[in-house]
This record gives C-alpha cells, structure tokens and sequence, in this order.
C-alpha cells in the first residue's frame, strides 16, 4: 500500500521537482563578462566563449556595437546581456557589476580585455591622452578584477583572463606609457595568480603581439601596421589560444611562435641592446 502511495506522489510531483530544478538552474547560469567586447580581441572573444556555450556579459561604450554584436550572437544559442560602461568613469566597475547582481546573473569569468594605446614621443603627445591610457589600463582593469573577486560566489571555481601585451616584455619608445601599464598587467596578473590559487581562481595573463583589429588606428599607429603588417595575427587566433591558456590554469600565454621568441630574446639580452631594436619596429 505505501509503495503505491510513495509510486503515485513520485507521479504527482515529478513535474514540480522538474520546475524547481530547472529554476535553480536558470537562476545560477553562470556568465562571463567582457570588457571592451564590442571590437577587435574582446569581440572575438565574445564569438569563441559562445561556441563554448559559455553566457554573455557584455561591456562596452557603444550602445549600437553592442546591440549589433548580440543580435550576431543570437544565433550560439547562449543568454546573451549588454551593458554601456566608459571604464574611464570612476564608478563604472561597481555599476557593472550592480547590474549583474540586480539581474541575477552569477558572473564567473572576467575577460579583462578593454585597453588603449597612444603613438608618439611622450614630451610631444597629448599628456591627458597618455593619462586616460594609463587609468584604462591599469586602474580599470585592477577595479574590474577587485569588483569581480568581491561580489562573485567564491564558492565555486573563477576565472580571470587579463588582456595583456607582447609590449609588456620591454620597453618601448614612443610607447612609452603603453608598454609600462602592460608590463604593470602583466605582473599584476602573477601575483595575483599566486595570492588567489587557495582560493580557486584561474589567472592568466594574454599577452599577443601585433593583432588585426581596429586598435591601431585611433592610437596613431596605423603606419606602423603597414610596415609590420606580415607579421600581425588574427584576433579570433589569440581568442581561442587565451581561453584555451585561462581553462588550463596557465600563466601566461603568448600567442604566436616569433613572438614567443620576442619574448625569450627581451628576457635574455640588457635593455640597453632591446630597447634600440623595439624602438625601430615602431618607427615610422
């Protein structure tokens, strides 16, 4: 008698348990967010983490870039969020992340991704042009990744990939702001990696070299691209290898074999041979 009782309310609440569970589940889909999503490496990151069926949060200035870049996305059968932030303002991180808390979106991976650069002799270029490149570098990014660690569920496993650059392995004239914020990333991202490995954080720290997007442009390097335009990659190239780097728990990635010797050759030889040489890769 009892079975057929226990039997009939398995019957009678299976729908309930279904509803309840999925429920649940929706409420913790887990979602990684973007920074600077709406071009260039952010934007093929985007592309890469939906084939992985990986949730969206999207960040960015322009509204219409966004907007456009969710409608493409439409397709990966991912949730897909927005949110228009100018990580230059002070607040912005905390606001992204309200957002994400008052929508219930359970964040776990950070794509540390927006960044600037300027071309020129820092005596003769715009100084709060080269300020702005090191607050979107730096302390942008350096928020981001506090707000992240704070207001996410440390209970489960966290991901931070920071987009970082070749430039962060030597100094480099007329970019001389430029290299020095990706150079403080890049051992930010180390150490940051080692502080938080009790705690099961991934850091890694992306560090490609010249990439085909529309960064160049807006810096002033566009003759710079022209004359090293053999040896650029391909942005969904260094998506692909920075995620597949972050799910490996690796702590840095460098994407491209010259460029990996690039990096070698600046550890191995003094500034005072590096420099000169990095210094005519940018001339123009």
């Amino acid at each position: 008698m009892y079975e057929n009782v226990f039997s009939a309310l398995q019957i009678i609440l299976k729908p309930f348990f279904y509803f309840y569970a999925t429920l649940i589940a929706t409420l913790t889909m887990n979602y990684t967010l973007i920074t600077g999503a709406s071009k260039g490496i952010g934007k093929a990151v985007a592309f890469e983490a939906a084939d992985r069926k990986m949730n969206l949060l999207l960040v960015a200035r322009s509204k219409d870039l966004l907007e456009q870049l969710a409608s493409e996305l439409s397709t990966k059968n991912v949730s897909v969020k927005t949110f228009v932030a100018d990580l230059l303002e002070d607040d912005a991180p905390k606001k992204i992340f309200q957002f994400a808390k008052e929508n219930s979106l359970n964040v776990n991976m950070l794509i540390n991704n927006a960044g600037a650069a300027l071309y020129g002799n820092f005596e003769d270029a715009d100084f709060q042009k080269n300020l702005n490149v090191m607050k979107l570098n730096v302390d942008a990014c350096v928020k981001m990744a506090y707000e992240f660690l704070k207001q996410t569920d440390a209970s489960q496993r966290r991901y931070i990939l920071n987009t970082v650059s070749l430039g962060a392995y030597q100094p480099l004239p007329t970019m001389a702001i430029y290299a020095s914020s990706k150079a403080f990333m890049l051992f930010f991202s180390r150490a940051l990696r080692q502080e938080l490995k009790p705690k099961n954080v991934y850091v890694t720290a992306l560090c490609p070299g010249g990439v085909e997007t529309e960064f160049f442009v807006p810096a002033g390097l566009g003759k710079v691209v022209e004359k090293n335009a053999r040896y650029m990659m391909g942005a969904d190239r260094v998506a692909k290898e920075g995620l597949d780097a972050l799910m490996k728990n690796k702590s840095v990635v460098i994407p491209g074999f010259i460029n990996k010797m690039t990096a070698l050759v600046s550890k191995l030889f003094p500034h005072d041979i590096v420099v000169p040489v990095a210094g005519n890769v940018y001339k123009t």
